[in-house]
Parts: structure tokens; C-alpha cells; sequence
């Protein structure tokens, strides 16, 4: 069995579209579609990637010993769940728990909550940015300024 094909019947054993796989990995989803038809083949980052959702080894994908008897993976649960109230109520908190603890966000924070959990780029972006020093910051937010102001 080549790679292209265990990757394929690893995904299908765990139940995940090309898309769903895609977003697990970070791996763009023409990437998984060329990887399954055996066009293109991962690299080293991209293969240790799969075989951490997958929750088998590289060596296992590489060898295809594991397509013979997938294990699936428990999916992995956000740490954090916000529920957003009625679209006609725009004031107030919005109750969020994670684990046993329940507490109060502004709809902001939700809303940033949200879009993190939907676009997991962005949030590679956003912890980049939360860790960058004063300069970095400034010289973000200027390009960011710069970006709108050219927005139609």
C-alpha cells in the first residue's frame, strides 16, 4: 500500500473529510488531496503531523503496517466553550466554562474566542503577536492600520 493510500484509508477509518484532516494538521487541504493521490508526497513536518492525529508513528505511515488496523483517536475537545446569547440581546456577559469552572466574558472576548477556535492560523498569529515585544507590537498594529486604510 503506497502513502497516499494509507493516509486516504487512515482518514476514512477515523471518519474525517480531506477538509476536516486539513484543518487537524494545518495542512492545507490540496496538500491532503495531492498526498492521498500519491502527486506529492509530505515532508518531514507534514508526516509527523498526520501521525500525531492519526495517533500512529511516522514509521507506521511510512510502512503502511498501520492501514491494516487503524486505531482511531479521540478527537480533541476545546478546552474552552462559549455559547453566545440571542442575536437580539447585545448586552451583557456570555457564560463560558472550561472544565468545571464556569465564568463571564464580554462579548468580545467571545467573539475573539469564536474566530481563534474557526481559524486555527489566526491563532498562531495572535499568540505570535501576545509574546512579541513593544517594538514588534507597534510596527504589527501600524501594518495592520495600513492594511485597513487601503480597505474599500
Amino acid at each position: 500500500m503506497s502513502l497516499g493510500e494509507t493516509i486516504a484509508s487512515l482518514r476514512k477509518a477515523h471518519g474525517w473529510t480531506q477538509a476536516r484532516l486539513a484543518a487537524l494538521t494545518g495542512i492545507s487541504s490540496s496538500a491532503i488531496a495531492m498526498y492521498e493521490t500519491n502527486r506529492r508526497h509530505p515532508d518531514a513536518q507534514a508526516l509527523a503531523k498526520l501521525a500525531e492525529v492519526f495517533g500512529v508513528s511516522t514509521a507506521d505511515l511510512l510502512t503502511s503496517s498501520s492501514a491494516n488496523q487503524p486505531q482511531p483517536k479521540p478527537q480533541p475537545q476545546p478546552k474552552t466553550s462559549a455559547t453566545a446569547p440571542p442575536a437580539s440581546d447585545h448586552a451583557g456577559p456570555i457564560t463560558a466554562t472550561a472544565g468545571s469552572t464556569t465564568f463571564q466574558l464580554s462579548r468580545e472576548e467571545a467573539r475573539v474566542i469564536l474566530f481563534l477556535r474557526m481559524n486555527p492560523r489566526a491563532r498562531a498569529f495572535f499568540e505570535s503577536y501576545m509574546l512579541s515585544d513593544d517594538n514588534r507590537r507597534a510596527q504589527l498594529e501600524r501594518t495592520w492600520k495600513i492594511i485597513n486604510d487601503f480597505q474599500p
